[in-house]
């Protein structure tokens, strides 16, 4: 069966024989004189994909139309889901920020309820987060299995059950109960997670996939930037009641969380109810294997930056509220606190709009490092000063925040060709960042104060910086599906 036949064009045809004739004769000068190099590695796996791809051709299949040239040409999507099912997409991004931010407001209610420090503290978003380590590769298995839309439909279940759980977490009244129901939540969370992204970018064009990712993600950030107000007002006065003991003190949640629990039933009810508007395909995963970090030194440093960016945001969150609640910044309330955590992920919102525009015009690994210098500086400032100062230069972070995952991501996966896929998944098991920087800011904050633990962020932003820079400079490149 030839290339033509599977609906590629004459002149797709002729780059593919030509490049796939360049790549062999490659293979061949470099091998004789046995020299192991990128260049002669990169040649070698680029050569044996062709020829499992040929292999696959003469079987019927594998169609050459579904990959590189078609795409590349920025033709309609070929995507298996229905492109009416775009706005339901834009929900899921909302759903998702909305049940992830709300970790941030339960952080400070679980410290008062059970008395514990700020590390121990943290562990809640340790379980939340420690699920995307854990699941995201399972996660895409499933979706090559499901689909997406079922995919999704278990997503949202496992989220549900994961909040109906808080109920009789309330009646044991013990810790370690609700971080089993934060990582259940978060399990649901990370499959949904994993389905969006490309659902997103893939209904409709490829050539205005960005515009669309960054709609979607919009919603996201509207969801984080109201979901502590209303999750101050429903959660606070359920955990910090003066009532004697947790146990009665957390019995409020109760109410929200069968509400929540149910409202996730019904959104999976819904995608179960439109799950005929995708066509399932399976796919090979014969290819698959994890790159190289050796060679590439791009994607395994951007892996780095997105651990700690995601360990930076979610620490600074999630202290927000006992760090405003202090006298040496501006004594407020926890629940008037809580409303000013909605302007860190405000700030965020504006910011990727902001960002994009900027992008349009300024090299994306320029925008970054500038970000990464403005974090840096108000993380720092906010450590070493007090009053409003140290409160605003804290919250002013979100602003600068906004653009950082999406460019480390896509300039982390720069070049990496047909490995792209692992390489994403690569960076998504580095979203466990959000475990672990966490606790190692509660931990300095226990020891010191909450000011002085605001070093932690300062150093992660600092890895940020010499990722632009270098990226900029062209000093960080990736070695594979890159001739040198």
């Amino acid at each position: 069966m030839s290339i033509t036949e599977h609906g590629c064009s004459g002149a797709a045809k002729t780059v593919y024989e030509i490049t796939r004739t360049y790549l062999f004769s490659c293979c061949i000068v470099t091998d004789f004189g046995r020299k192991e190099t990128v260049r002669t590695n990169w040649c070698r796996q680029r050569c044996q994909y062709l020829r499992h791809v040929e292999t696959k051709q003469n079987q019927g299949e594998v169609a050459l139309a579904q990959s590189g040239p078609i795409a590349a040409s920025g033709g309609d999507s070929t995507f298996p889901v229905a492109r009416s099912m775009l706005p339901y997409t834009f929900m899921l991004f909302f759903v998702v920020g909305f049940v992830t931010v709300l970790v941030d407001v339960l952080v400070p209610k679980f410290r008062a309820a059970f008395d514990l420090d700020h590390a121990e503290a943290m562990l809640a978003q340790f379980a939340f987060f420690l699920a995307y380590f854990l699941i995201s590769l399972p996660a895409g298995r499933l979706l090559d299995r499901l689909g997406y839309l079922r995919g999704t439909v278990l997503g949202f279940t496992t989220v549900g059950i994961g909040i109906l759980l808080f109920v009789p977490a309330v009646e044991i009244a013990r810790f370690w109960v609700f971080l089993v129901a934060l990582f259940i939540t978060a399990s649901g969370i990370t499959m949904i997670q994993v389905a969006m992204n490309p659902l997103a970018s893939g209904l409709g064009p490829v050539a205005s996939a960005p515009q669309r990712l960054t709609l979607a993600q919009a919603f996201n950030s509207l969801a984080t930037t109201i979901g502590p107000p209303l999750g101050g007002y429903f959660i606070f006065g359920a955990v910090t009641a003066e009532t004697g003991n947790s146990a009665d003190s957390l019995r409020v949640l109760e109410g929200p969380c069968i509400a929540l629990a149910v409202f996730m039933f019904v959104i999976a009810f819904g995608f179960w109810l439109a799950r005929r508007n995708e066509t399932v395909v399976r796919r090979e995963s014969a290819h698959w294997h994890m790159p190289s970090l050796k060679e590439n030194p791009r994607l395994g440093f951007g892996a780095l930056c997105i651990f700690v960016y995601v360990g930076a945001e979610v620490a600074i969150g999630s202290m927000m509220i006992e760090y405003l609640n202090q006298q040496s910044t501006l004594g407020l309330t926890k629940a008037e606190a809580a409303g000013y955590l909605s302007l860190y992920w405000g700030g965020a919102m504006v910011g990727r709009f902001i960002g994009s525009v900027a992008m349009a015009k300024i090299a994306p690994s320029r925008v970054l490092a500038f970000c990464a210098i403005m974090t840096t500086v108000l993380a720092a400032v906010s450590a070493f000063t007090t009053g409003p100062v140290s409160a605003y230069t804290a919250i002013a972070i979100g602003l600068f925040n906004s653009i950082m995952f999406p460019t480390i991501f896509s300039l982390s996966v720069k070049d990496m060709d047909d490995q792209t896929p692992a390489a994403s998944g690569l960076l998504c098991l580095s979203i466990v960042g959000g475990a672990i920087i966490p606790v190692l800011t509660g931990l300095l904050a226990d020891a010191t104060s909450m000011h002085l633990a605001m070093i932690v962020p300062v150093v992660c932003y600092i890895a940020i910086v010499v990722l632009g820079v270098k990226c900029t400079i062209g000093r960080l490149e990736n070695g594979y599906g890159r001739i040198r």
